[in-house]
């Protein structure tokens, strides 16, 4: 059975809310990890959701920590850029646990002579015979198929590990920690809020996510992360092209193909950048009326611009902007019935496998169960 809109709204912001109270417990092994690895910088793994994840987490992981964190993809990380010169605790990360570019990650980080920590949503999966140690980012039952908790807890066990190093390690003081620690409090309710405000924008605005054919997303700073995980989002249940850009990369080159039936999401963090996405959705404008302006707090009166009244620091924004894309992607799809992919999409994975056998046979179970309900 495919979940409704309402098991999202709820479920999602209470494992926040459970995660957040639990916060030095859940995030623990990796404290230890840490601290136990050589001195450098963090070096994450990841591909997909849990890739853009990282992204949207970052900026305010390196705010807190005070040091650089890098994100690189499993195939480049085992191809091109394996060297690990100047980097501290390396981790792979995977929701599912079984994807088959992850584990060559883990491989190759033992051949290396390092630790394979495997940081993921399910630790009863491949993960657990092939890297040395699992950690468990808490991401409890998904409820969604396309994976919609999964990054919102992942992004929030990143803040969460980084305040909590940065305590342990005396970064903070003891007011600043409560500082940064009241901080995701209000991102987490803030989530909370968008959720609700996102479905009312999907009512409001049925027409438009319904009539989509291709798309762009503009986002910058953590915002990147978001139009990441947004383009892919809407791409892979809707079914339609729709590709991320950094807002000025926009300009030189992806522009030059805008015609009035693109629709294009542009997200204002409310930062200094905040002129220059404004006027990026006015020129927009121009060419199609199907711009979607997402801020923070903005006056614009278009019926399709998103806003929330809320201030938040920039570098936690993807908690407001994240359940737009994410309710998008739930409702095209639902109702233009766009689940089911081409036929001929049954011989692309005959012909190539990006999970193992395990995580294929999990999933004819739930098929099956669901069948059965």
């Amino acid at each position: 059975m495919k979940p409704t809109m309402q098991t999202y709204i709820h479920n999602s912001t209470d494992v926040l809310r459970a995660n957040l109270s639990r916060g030095a417990e859940l995030t623990k092994a990796f404290v230890e990890a840490y601290r136990q690895a050589p001195e450098g910088e963090i070096l994450l793994i990841a591909s997909g959701s849990s890739y853009n994840s990282c992204v949207c987490a970052r900026r305010w992981m390196e705010k807190v920590l005070q040091q650089r964190v890098w994100i690189v993809t499993p195939f480049t990380f085992v191809h091109y850029e394996s060297s690990l010169a100047g980097v501290g605790l390396c981790a792979v990360v995977s929701q599912s646990g079984c994807s088959t570019n992850a584990i060559e990650a883990l491989r190759l980080i033992r051949s290396l002579g390092r630790p394979a920590i495997g940081i993921t949503g399910n630790p009863n999966s491949d993960f657990e015979t092939e890297a040395d140690q699992v950690i468990d980012w808490g991401v409890g039952e998904e409820k969604v198929g396309y994976v919609t908790q999964g990054v919102v807890s992942l992004i929030l066990y990143l803040w969460m590990v980084a305040l909590q190093i940065a305590k342990e390690t005396g970064r903070l003081s003891k007011e600043q920690a409560e500082t940064y620690a009241s901080e995701l409090q209000s991102a987490v309710e803030i989530h909370g809020e968008a959720v609700i405000r996102s479905e009312a924008w999907v009512e409001n605005n049925y027409a438009l996510v319904t009539s989509m054919h291709q798309a762009y997303v503009i986002g910058a700073g953590a915002s990147y992360g978001t139009a990441l995980e947004g383009a892919l989002k809407i791409g892979e249940t809707i079914g339609i092209p729709t590709s991320a850009y950094e807002s000025e990369e926009y300009l030189h080159g992806p522009n030059l193909q805008l015609a009035p039936d693109y629709t294009v999401f542009i997200i204002d963090p409310k930062d200094e950048t905040s002129p220059r996405m404004e006027t990026i959705a006015e020129a927009t404008r121009q060419v199609t009326k199907r711009v979607v302006l997402l801020s923070l707090d903005c006056d614009d009166p278009d019926p399709t611009t998103f806003s929330l009244g809320r201030q938040l620091d920039e570098a936690l924004t993807p908690f407001v902007f994240l359940p737009l894309f994410q309710l998008i992607a739930w409702r095209g799809a639902e109702d233009l019935h766009r689940w089911n992919k081409h036929p001929l999409f049954a011989k692309f994975k005959e012909k190539i496998a990006y999970k193992t056998e395990s995580y294929y046979q999990h999933s004819q179970q739930e098929s099956k169960a669901d069948a059965e309900i």
